[in-house]
């Protein structure tokens, strides 16, 4: 039989490395979609394209785009078949306030796109007000006013000049769940199981501070002794060893702990979970809440990409202030800072497993955050009018759209505990209970879309909304299993009442986090009901998965086929052009030689 020279005929597996986690390990062939498309008999048609543009990242990549180089921009997404471009517009970030060329970036934006015969919808994160930076030492200024967040974990670089204005309206932590006003009394390691250990008191060492950094060794009283109790584990209690350090005597203001164990190599078998590898005991007795530290910050990274990076530095307003810069700039100063800095950015799940004397070190910091920042709470009516400025923002520039999306960086491993501001208890009448603090949560989002589609169809401009997989099914990534959500806690997400009352078209996003199976649901599931409404369904393609430019040639070859075949899917979103586009050699705005143009060319639009 003769070989066919099609790419994707002629695949009859692919390696489960390739697509991560969306459509990984399942043949083209063999495709759910490709076999549902195929059983309806419905004719191929070229659907459409589109692409998403998150600018600061193309600006990490390259520099400032001057008014040609936008002309280039978008003469390339033409050249592809793009029909509209989705210009992701934050405010976190400078380039709004006093762009470097000069001129209004999104205006221009529009204009260019306009000038291609491309559409340009403004995209805005509702939900990402900041909070996911890199957090600073405590020692660092933070004037009042300040343009970032400040809570008991560092100081956050990132925030839109709203929410460090009102860090309150952020999600707030159910009432008591977090609070530390005790001084520490004891200190207990956790083994996950009762066998031997090899971590011994001459091991381990106390260091204490009232801030996440400079940290001093205890040397007050202690007393240790070595136990084998029982301790709460999943799904069954178990028989753990646990090492005590009693009758502490640590200043009350010195809530970061920070254990240091001299075993620090591969060999480790002091293992439990980050939830659970230390309790923190004060007088009453009761275990302390507390959150964990990744690590030790380097100093010269900070340096490198944040405090002599001119191109962030001119982005993020929190290194622009005089009283930052005068410590940056003296190198004594910020290693004072930096001496024993550990941020408590937490990313990981509490049931990421850790090691003590594999890692060398637990830092916890007692207590949790009373507000989870960046993520502000839409039961404020101000956070509601926060956001509906930025979309006035766009529609002033003569964007053609707006594009909501509700995924966000700003996590939390406690996420569950979030939402639980004194409005939202107020409308409940007190309960506490998931289901009322999440329909009171959702009604306010929803009453935000519902007033933004006032405002959008006033001026006669379309709205989009996405549907997130996460509003589904949790994250079934297998070598990612302990990532936090990216969908703000404890909100009933109302997608059916949006795709039928709101919404001009759909986006899904998420495919990245899905098992096929999962994913084949998630599509069905959504699908079914924009296409009952009469509402376009878009796709957004995945950059988070691929291993390799050829994993990357497989991935596309994958999601083109699946949204050509599967009939309730309307278009592809090319997410994101920093993946694909670059200043070449000539200064110029090109498409990368890899695959990306002839791909979408020769399998999408034929």
């Amino acid at each position: 039989m003769k070989k066919s020279n099609n790419p994707i005929s002629r695949r009859s597996f692919i390696t489960k490395s390739i697509y991560g986690t969306g459509l990984a390990a399942m043949s083209i062939t063999a495709n759910p979609f490709v076999k549902a498309a195929h059983a309806q008999n419905k004719p191929e048609t070229i659907k459409k394209l589109f692409a998403t543009t998150d600018y600061t990242d193309n600006l990490f990549n390259e520099s400032f785009m001057d008014l040609e180089q936008l002309d280039q921009f978008h003469e390339c997404l033409a050249s592809l078949g793009v029909t509209r471009h989705q210009w992701i517009v934050d405010t976190i970030w400078t380039i709004y306030d006093n762009y470097p060329h000069g001129f209004d970036l999104l205006a221009e934006v529009v204009k260019s796109a306009h000038r291609h015969g491309i559409e340009l919808y403004g995209e805005i994160k509702t939900f990402e007000d900041g909070g996911f930076g890199a957090l600073l030492p405590l020692t660092m200024p933070f004037p009042q006013g300040a343009v970032a967040l400040k809570d008991m974990r560092g100081i956050d670089l990132l925030a839109r000049p709203f929410a460090a204005r009102h860090p309150e309206m952020s999600m707030k932590r159910r009432p008591g769940s977090g609070d530390f006003k005790l001084p520490i009394k004891a200190i207990r390691l956790v083994k996950r199981d009762d066998s031997p250990t090899r971590v011994k008191p001459e091991h381990l060492s106390i260091w204490t501070s009232a801030t996440n950094n400079r940290f001093t060794e205890y040397t007050g009283p202690v007393s240790f002794r070595e136990s084998v109790e029982w301790r709460k584990g999943f799904p069954k209690w178990k028989q753990c060893r646990i090492l005590h350090f009693e009758d502490l005597q640590i200043p009350q203001d010195h809530r970061y702990i920070l254990i240091r164990s001299s075993l620090a190599d591969k060999k480790g078998d002091f293992t439990n979970e980050k939830g659970k590898i230390i309790e923190i005991i004060g007088a009453d007795g009761k275990i302390i809440p507390y959150g964990l530290s990744r690590g030790p910050a380097d100093l010269d990274y900070y340096t490198r990409v944040f405090f002599q990076n001119k191109m962030r530095t001119q982005l993020i307003r929190y290194l622009q202030l005089p009283e930052v810069q005068k410590e940056i700039i003296d190198p004594e100063k910020m290693k004072w800072h930096f001496q024993d800095f550990y941020p408590f950015d937490e990313f990981y799940k509490v049931t990421k497993s850790l090691t003590l004397d594999r890692e060398g070190f637990i830092a916890a910091a007692c207590g949790r955050p009373e507000h989870m920042l960046g993520n502000l709470n839409p039961i404020y009516p101000e956070v509601r009018d926060h956001w509906m400025e930025l979309v006035h923002f766009c529609l002033d520039r003569g964007v053609d759209g707006i594009n909501f999306r509700m995924a966000n960086h700003t996590r939390s491993p406690e996420y569950w505990e979030y939402g639980y501001n004194e409005p939202v208890l107020k409308a409940t009448g007190g309960k506490l209970d998931y289901t009322s603090i999440n329909k009171v949560n959702g009604d306010a989002y929803t009453k935000f879309l519902q007033d933004a589609k006032t405002v959008i169809k006033a001026r006669g401009k379309g709205l989009t909304l996405h549907l997130h997989a996460g509003m589904l099914f949790p994250d079934d990534r297998q070598d990612n299993k302990n990532s936090l959500p990216s969908l703000p806690p404890n909100i009933e997400w109302q997608w059916q009442k949006w795709v039928n009352e709101i919404a001009d078209d759909l986006e899904f996003r998420g495919s990245f986090k899905l098992q096929p199976w999962n994913l084949q649901k998630a599509l069905d599931i959504f699908s079914a009901v924009t296409q009952a409404a009469n509402k376009p369904f878009y796709f957004q393609s995945d950059f988070h998965s691929y291993p390799s430019d050829e994993g990357r040639k497989q991935l596309k070859l994958e999601e083109i086929e699946l949204v050509k075949k599967y009939p309730r899917i309307d278009g592809f979103v090319l997410y994101e052009t920093a993946n694909f586009t670059y200043k070449d050699e000539n200064n110029r705005i090109a498409l990368k030689p890899d695959f990306m143009g002839e791909i979408i060319k020769e399998h999408y639009q034929n």
